[in-house]
């Protein structure tokens, strides 16, 4: 089978996410407390770019899990 190779493991990957949702969830407080219009510009661009690295990581963790199943599917 040709499979998708990906740079770290499955456990990464997920630490990743957890650690981007957490930056998120943080820089949304954040920027619900923002008293100037420059910082809560700023705050959105880092929460714009976090929420696209969330939905790659989420794909990624997809996939490696996907993959991670069919390997187990190959082996019996």
């Amino acid at each position: 089978m040709n499979y998708q190779q990906f740079e770290k493991t499955l456990p990464e990957y997920e630490k990743d996410l957890k650690e981007a949702k957490k930056k998120f969830d943080k820089l949304s407080k954040q920027y619900k407390k923002c008293r100037s219009a420059y910082q809560a510009e700023m705050i959105y661009d880092d929460l714009t770019i976090l929420n696209e690295d969330i939905s790659e990581l989420q794909m990624i963790v997809k996939e490696l899990r996907q993959q991670k199943k069919l390997v187990e599917l190959d082996s019996y």
